[in-house]
């Protein structure tokens, strides 16, 4: 049984998550946000709010969300270019938790990481329903 995100303590570590960012999944991200930015195909880039999506996506297949969770906000840090077809690994944790005027918030920071060293740094605050 998958746990949900609000189950889990303040400080939880997650294990580290590997997955690929190929040619279809960058386009489809930079479709879905009408990236067009013709930089990403000349380098052969993945854009990082794409890779820190993705990260997070994969993230999501290893823990649930309740009804009614909203993504409230993302910040990002760049450290490197991430190319199309890299293998990454997520490294996140449970940072806070805390309650709020009937809502749950989490913070997750995450580090993703590209050969060895970070390629981009990310933290996404949700806020779920308090049971």
């Amino acid at each position: 049984m998958t746990p949900l995100l609000t189950d889990l303590p303040a400080g939880h570590v997650f294990e580290p998550i590997r997955f690929s960012i190929d040619a279809a999944k960058s386009s489809a991200y930079r479709a879905a946000t009408a990236d067009g930015l013709s930089i990403y195909d000349e380098e052969g880039a993945v854009p990082p709010l794409a890779v820190a999506a993705l990260a997070l996506g994969a993230l999501l297949e290893r823990v649930g969300l309740p009804p009614g969770t909203l993504h409230a906000s993302e910040s990002l840090q760049a450290e490197a270019a991430v190319p199309v077809g890299a293998t990454l690994e997520c490294r996140a944790r449970l940072t806070q938790r805390s309650q709020r005027a009937g809502w749950t918030v989490s913070v997750l920071d995450s580090e993703i990481v590209l050969d060895g060293r970070a390629a981009v740094k990310a933290r996404a605050t949700v806020l779920s329903p308090a049971s």
